[in-house]
């Protein structure tokens, strides 16, 4: 029987996502922050009525094609699952893409796989990229009282860490 994989805090992740600049650690994109497009998809739907696909809770391509491709997730270098520590040092920011087709895989045959060709950007990197946390706050702040637990929590650290704290 596998070990339990404790959950990460909100304050881990952030740190993770804003060291990496939120882009992926093994293609280089830029990375989305899940929670925003559910606000962004709530917006656009209150403001047409149109069905939109900007956001599922389980990130399905058919319903959340960017999150499907681009979504920020946490990836462990070493795997868990092969006994990798849930430590800032092991973790890496990954796009969903990356993080499902790495799976567990040690680097040395990650390294050997068929992957995203990384991304170079053509005028250089993005420099204030921040995977759209500041839109989150933004819609987060105007409808507080639609956001999840979760989200509300999110908020809450994100409006503390923008005002000096981490």
């Amino acid at each position: 029987m596998g070990r339990t994989r404790p959950p990460l805090s909100k304050r881990l992740q952030l740190q993770v996502f804003r060291r990496d600049r939120w882009m992926c650690r093994w293609c280089n994109r830029p990375v989305i922050f899940g929670p925003v497009m559910r606000l962004i998809e709530r917006a656009a739907r209150i403001a047409t009525k149109d069905p939109l696909s900007y956001y599922h809770p389980h990130w399905t391509r058919a319903d959340a094609p960017l999150l499907d491709d681009l979504g920020a997730v946490l990836d462990h270098i070493e795997a868990f699952s092969a006994g990798g520590a849930t430590a800032e040092d092991n973790l890496v920011t990954s796009c969903c893409k990356c993080n499902v087709r790495k799976n567990s895989a040690p680097l040395e045959r990650w390294a050997k796989r068929p992957k995203h060709k990384p991304v170079r950007g053509k005028y250089g990197e993005p420099q204030y990229w921040d995977g759209l946390i500041a839109l989150f706050v933004a819609l987060a702040r105007r409808d507080p009282n639609n956001l999840t637990a979760s989200e509300r929590q999110w908020l809450n650290l994100l409006s503390r860490s923008t005002h000096g704290e981490s």
